[in-house]
Parts: structure tokens; sequence; C-alpha cells
């Protein structure tokens, strides 16, 4: 298993530098693994790919995420709100080691 996200240490240009619980500091480039979505529109990836928007990435101590981003139909078939996360392993893959 892939260690996890500790802490965002910071957000800018659609990278986001995290602590992770191996004490390594690592960068994501969402722009770069997500480059295909900033045309598509109708994705909620495309949600996340607004500066202001992408400023409010948390993390949990295991991933990244926003919340109320993506849609979900709850157990009595409503629509509502959900997060928009991304599994720990792909952030991981995706991140280079920085300092």
């Amino acid at each position: 298993m892939n260690p996890r996200v500790r802490k965002i240490i910071s957000i800018e240009n659609f990278s986001i530098k995290a602590l992770w619980s191996d004490d390594q500091i690592r960068l994501t480039d969402f722009s770069k693994f997500l480059s295909e979505y900033f045309e598509k529109k109708d994705s909620t990836y495309f949600k996340i790919l607004n500066e202001s928007t992408f400023q409010k990435a948390k993390t949990d101590g295991r991933t990244i995420y926003w919340e109320n981003i993506a849609e979900m139909l709850d157990t009595d078939g409503k629509l509502i709100s959900a997060p928009l996360d991304f599994c720990p392993d792909v952030l991981f893959d995706e991140s280079v080691l920085t300092n």
C-alpha cells in the first residue's frame, strides 16, 4: 500500500503540495493528469478545474477531496451532493517528490 496524504501544504496553479504519511513532500499537478477535462464542461472533473474551486481542496488524512462537487443517489433515490475525491494510490503515482 502506498502512503496517504496527511496534510496539504500549498495549492497553486492546479498543483497541490502535500505531506504524505511516509513524511515525504510530494507535488501533484492536476492540470497534467486531468488535462483532457479542461474542455469537457459536463464532466465532474471540469468543476475543480476552476482556480477558485480548486483552491478549496481538503484532505481527510488519506486523500485529497473537494466538498459538494459530485452528485449521487441516496438510499431513497434522491440526488444529493457528494465530495469528489481521488484514490490516494493514483495521487501518489501522479505526484513527484519535492522539498
